[in-house]
């Protein structure tokens, strides 16, 4: 099963009020977060697509970084949000199978900032960046952490999301 999963801020204490997110530190947060994701995504079968914002923490951080990938089970393709510090080939040295500034998997294009869905609006957009604002607008469904009660987002959720307005007449 594919997952698509954005904005978990590891390592970010200020997210917890810009996003009025229920923790009391960023620790408690990563905790929770990572307990959510482990919760629904098989190691063994299932494919996280993290769109951006993985964590805060920079290049003289990156035991901090392999910490959080070592926890986060399946394959685990990266999207870069406007946050992440490293560069992109040390998130594959610690365990991400690739790393992208946007990717078009043909059912979706994915990106962490939904501003460059409007160069296609004919195509279903899957974002972060955008924390609380929206779930979905028209063609753009975000599947940040704060609109999926930290839990990555199912294909199929996201499937029913964009079916619901095809059948609104």
């Amino acid at each position: 099963m594919n997952w698509y999963w954005a904005d978990p801020h590891f390592w970010d204490e200020s997210i917890i009020v810009y996003c009025n997110r229920p923790y009391l530190n960023s620790k408690k947060m990563e905790i929770d977060l990572v307990r959510k994701y482990r919760s629904v995504v098989d190691p063994q079968k299932d494919t996280v697509y993290i769109v951006g914002d993985l964590t805060l923490a920079g290049p003289q951080h990156q035991g901090y970084v392999l910490h959080i990938i070592e926890q986060l089970p399946g394959r685990k393709i990266f999207i870069m949000g406007n946050h992440d510090k490293l560069n992109p080939f040390s998130y594959i040295d610690l365990g991400i199978e690739s790393v992208h500034t946007s990717l078009d998997i043909g059912k979706y294009i994915l990106i962490h900032d939904p501003v460059a869905s409007i160069i296609a609006p004919n195509r279903n957009w899957l974002c972060g960046h955008v924390h609380t604002m929206y779930k979905k607008l028209r063609n753009v469904v975000n599947v940040g952490v704060d609109q999926w009660a930290g839990f990555p987002a199912s294909e199929e959720e996201i499937d029913k999301l964009f079916a619901e307005e095809r059948n609104i007449i």
